[in-house]
């Protein structure tokens, strides 16, 4: 049983160079993500939501997992 299968990824870029678009296409499963550069910084963010990194760029939520506590030492 073979586990690896052969895919396509796409990408695109704005004026910036920050990645918008990111598209992967395999026989087994196929999604895209929109991807929208946060106002004050390069930082990524699927629903643009500006809560989603404190002010040292730290992520602050997953959708998986829920909040994320960073502690500084």
């Amino acid at each position: 049983m073979n586990l690896l299968e052969s895919y396509h990824q796409t990408y695109a870029y704005d004026i910036g160079n920050n990645l918008i678009f990111l598209s992967h296409q395999a026989q087994s499963n196929t999604w895209q993500q929109t991807i929208s550069p946060h106002p004050h910084s390069n930082r990524g963010t699927e629903n643009n939501n500006p809560n989603n990194f404190d002010t040292n760029g730290n992520l602050l939520n997953l959708d998986n997992i829920g909040k994320l506590n960073w502690h500084y030492n």
